[in-house]
């Protein structure tokens, strides 16, 4: 979860360079004649205190506060108290405050902390949980579903997927499109990549992060129609579809010289290296866009399209991110879910996903002018949403990538075949499975 707090970092940057397109909506207060959902509980005069955690993150906390604010306005016998913590701490101090029953009423959640809370039982279900379903792209639900039921509203669509950074300069110099299939991107990789003798310089396409080696993976799995789950909970990586995907990675190292491992582990990022004019092509998320706008300032640079590597579809495997949720044992369960269907309504929603630079969950919001008007970079993820599916229920989600990093880095280095590396990475998340069953 390392690059999660590089992101929050990142979104502070994007939030000051939008808020300006998105004030309007932000700071509008939402009457309840607008929002016809979460305006019913709490009418009977009853005061009502609801303690709210999250974590520190400034673009999140702002946006927090301006929907607390407008709902308190509508609501005078509720208060809501907003308490923040830094990330590093703050699941520990999630899971304390339950084992020791002085649990927040509700709280901001991220996705893949969810299946621990759902097997003991510390979350409230979602009671408007079929309007959510009918209205939330499946991907951002997966973490907060258990057993058929929903226990958690999620606040963005968390994806890596889809889109690129790329600089057009170099495209226009080399005299090339942007690439429109898989191997059109290869082709264009060689094309871009400078080297110096053995050394890249600058690299044709990069996707060697330790998240994106993973992502990329599973998505070139289901786009040839494969799956990487077999039964029992367990991943199945012996299939011609996970070697094809596999195989493609480590030539894009070893044949088509278009990356190679010499950033990967380091203190920076393959955007910041991007930024810094030593890619052409970097396959990042979208919350990238921030570093290069704010920290590097750099503006020649665009978001495009990641082209499946068939002719299906770009499917890719997406975690569950931040969303709310209400504790089982809250005193106020319904004043507590009267505030999140508020929170997350159509407009308080596309003032949030603006607000924090975040892609939408709901459907609704993606397809809202006014959210592509404020931020019309990340269109490309915004077209591959439909494609998107939850990547599964991993009890250990940072031991799962680090042994497809680990074994990529060997099978890269030729030191594992494509199938030994895959056994391995499948044996040791299996046996990870079944300690946490």
């Amino acid at each position: 979860m390392l690059l999660l707090k590089k992101k929050f970092s990142i979104f502070i940057i994007l939030f000051g360079i939008i808020s300006l397109l998105s004030a309007c909506s932000a700071n509008k207060t939402v009457s309840v004649s607008e929002s016809p959902a979460g305006t019913t509980a709490s009418n009977d005069g009853k005061k009502v205190k609801l303690v709210m955690w999250g974590h520190q993150e400034d673009a999140f906390i702002a946006s927090n506060k301006k929907i607390i604010e407008q709902y308190q306005a509508l609501h005078s016998n509720v208060t809501i108290e907003y308490q923040q913590f830094p990330y590093e701490a703050y699941n520990q101090k999630l899971k304390a405050s339950f084992a020791s029953k002085n649990a927040p009423d509700l709280a901001e959640v991220f996705g893949t902390w969810m299946p621990e809370y759902n097997k003991n039982g510390l979350m409230a279900e979602v009671p408007f949980s079929d309007e959510v379903k009918k209205d939330y792209y499946a991907a951002p639900l997966g973490a907060y579903t258990w057993m058929d039921k929903l226990y958690g509203v999620p606040l963005e669509f968390n994806i890596e997927n889809g889109g690129m950074l790329v600089h057009p300069k170099m495209f226009k110099d080399a005299g090339i499109s942007y690439p429109k299939t898989w191997t059109e991107l290869v082709d264009a990789a060689k094309k871009l990549t400078v080297r110096n003798g053995d050394e890249i310089k600058v690299k044709g396409f990069d996707f060697v992060s330790s998240d994106n080696i993973t992502y990329t993976l599973l998505s070139l799995i289901l786009q040839q129609n494969g799956k990487y789950w077999g039964g029992n909970s367990h991943i199945n990586l012996s299939t011609p579809e996970a070697v094809k995907a596999m195989t493609a990675l480590k030539e894009l190292v070893t044949v088509d010289k278009v990356a190679d491992l010499s950033s990967f582990g380091g203190e920076l990022d393959t955007s910041d290296f991007f930024f810094k004019g030593n890619s052409a092509m970097t396959y990042r998320g979208p919350w990238t866009i921030a570093n290069g706008q704010g920290t590097y300032k750099v503006n020649d640079f665009e978001y495009a399209p990641v082209p499946s590597f068939t002719s299906n579809p770009p499917s890719f495997a997406a975690e569950s991110g931040w969303g709310l949720v209400v504790a089982k044992n809250s005193k106020y369960t319904k004043e507590a879910w009267d505030f999140v269907q508020y929170f997350s309504n159509a407009e308080n929603s596309r003032a949030w996903n603006i607000g924090t630079s975040t892609i939408p969950p709901k459907k609704q919001v993606v397809a809202d002018p006014k959210f592509i008007e404020a931020m019309p970079m990340v269109k490309p993820s915004l077209d591959v949403l439909q494609y998107g599916q939850w990547i599964g229920l991993l009890w250990d989600r940072d031991y799962f990538f680090k042994q497809v990093n680990d074994n990529f880095q060997l099978i890269a280095s030729e030191k594992l075949t494509v199938e030994q590396g895959l056994k391995k990475i499948e044996d040791a998340v299996n046996q990870s499975q079944d300690q946490h069953k």
